[in-house]
Formats: C-alpha cells, structure tokens, sequence
C-alpha cells in the first residue's frame, strides 16, 4: 500500500494517495490500539515520507491529507500514553511542513504550524517536556523554511511560526519546563539568523520581541539558563542585524536586551555548556526523525 501511495504521486494520482493515507491510518491506529508501538511508528513513517513526496510534487491536497492522517494517529497515540509515537508524529509534520514551505505550498505550510502549535500549548500544558520539544524543532524547521522565502518581510506564515512559538514558550517559562524554553529561545535564534540572510527586518525586530518575552517570563520563574540563553540570542541578534546595516532589528534587539539585569548577560561556562546539551537532544531528534 506504502507504493500504491508512491506510484500514485509519480502520477498525479490524488485518490491513489488518498487510499494508500487512509490504508495507513487504519492500520496504523490499529497498531496504537492493540499498544504495538513499532509497528505504529512505521505507520507514521510512511504517512510522512507520502506527504514529503507528495509536497515535492507539488500535490496540495495530497500534503493536507497526509498531515489529516497524522492528526488522527496523534490523537490516538495520546490517547494510548504513547510517547514515542506523539514524537514521531509531531517531528513528521515538521518534516512535511518544512518541504511544503521549500516548494512555496503556502497554504500546507500554515496547516502544518498550526497543528503543531495547538498540540505544543497542550504538550506543554501538561508538563510534557520531550514532546514539547519535538514542537519547537517542528515549528522551528517550518519557521526557517519559510523565512527564506524574501516576499513579504514578515508573511503570514513566518508570524504564525513565531507566535506560536513565543506562546510555547511563554508556557514553559511558567510551567518550569527549562529546557523546552531554551529550545524555543535556539529555535528562535536561528529563525533570526534566517531571516537576516534575507535582510527580513521586521521579522528580526518580531522574533526579538519574542524572545524578550519568554527571557522576562524565564526571569520571574529563576530559570537561569533560559534566562542566559534569551539574553546571549539578542546579543547575536544586535551585533549580527548591526554588521549586516539592518539598523532597525539591531537597535530592536538591544532595546530588548537592556530590558535585562546586567548580570544576566555574562557568559557562565555551565549555562553554555547545558544550552548546548539541549541543542545537541534537539539535532539528534530531529536528525533522527529524517
């Protein structure tokens, strides 16, 4: 069934992808079920690797189905306290996501943030730390793809990718989820590095105020390494927007930097060296969700 879905996409085929996605899911929520988590997670791969597929072909409706497949064995992983596949499922729309946005397929893109950034306030509503940070690399990796798209500054979907996840990340300052609030400030860093490649000035100054946010939010809570890491990414941000003459972001970002006690700004040798910890799970995640 996993080449019908192909076969189909080399064709054009919608309904031949629609049937192989519909295959999939049954089994796979079958799979969820009966608490086969391996089979389930294949299940999960082959949905997202038929959405990738579809995205490169530019088949929409195809892309949107595959993320619909997604959504409802999400929904039953959850319902089955099944960590492993919530993640798969999470980092796979990422995955799809992020191609729809390298093929301009604006619309899956928006389809594929939205449903992470609902799922991420859940996630991290409910104090559910590695899932909350499959979300933000999911978020992040769309972020990214779509800020490299230059028309317009700040688009649509680039906004949709920040807010939600400075809404992510407002919830784990005050959830005390530390490390998945250091994964939204990386994430956020390097949609800024993204966007000033593009000389994207309001998408700099809006990411600024983001994690600004979530830094003041982290500060209430004496998370010290949430707090270290938002002040050394406007640091980045100011010098970096200020080499490249984007004047506006620059003086954005140490407006917000000064917003901070100075002493949240110098460089600890333990915050660096737990900040890359959490980089280092992050790239594993999402490395191995490819």
């Amino acid at each position: 069934m996993v080449n019908l879905g192909f076969n189909s996409i080399n064709e054009g085929f919608d309904e031949g992808v629609s049937r192989a996605l519909n295959y999939l899911t049954v089994i796979g929520t079958g799979y969820l079920n009966e608490k086969k988590e391996p089979e389930a997670e294949k299940m999960v791969v082959s949905i997202k690797e038929i959405g990738k597929a579809a995205a490169l072909q530019g088949m929409e409706n195809a892309t949107v189905n595959a993320i619909r497949a997604l959504e409802k064995l999400l929904h039953c992983s959850m319902e089955q306290n099944m960590q492993g596949t919530t993640v798969s499922v999470l980092l796979s729309f990422g995955a799809i996501g992020k191609t729809a946005a390298e093929q301009q397929m604006e619309v899956v893109a928006k389809l594929a943030a939205s449903v992470l950034g609902k799922s991420g306030n859940t996630a991290a509503l409910l104090n559910q730390k590695r899932e909350t940070i499959a979300v933000v690399i999911g978020l992040g990796e769309i972020g990214k793809a779509v800020t490299k798209m230059k028309f317009p500054d700040l688009s649509e979907n680039t906004a949709i990718c920040i807010s939600c996840l400075g809404d992510i990340g407002k919830i784990t300052a005050q959830k005390s989820l530390e490390e998945a609030a250091v994964g939204v400030e990386l994430m956020l860093q390097e949609m800024a590095a993204a966007a000033m490649q593009e000389n994207l000035q309001n998408s700099v100054r809006s990411i600024a105020s983001s994690i600004e946010e979530i830094g003041k939010n982290a500060e209430e809570e004496n998370m010290e390494n949430a707090v270290f890491q938002a002040t050394s990414a406007l640091q980045t941000i100011m010098s970096n927007a200020g080499s490249r003459y984007l004047n506006d972001a620059s003086i954005a970002a140490k407006v917000a930097l000064e917003s901070f006690n100075e002493f949240d700004v110098i460089n600890d040798e333990a915050n660096i060296k737990k900040i890359e910890e959490i980089r280092e799970i992050m790239r594993a995640l999402w490395v191995d969700s490819k």
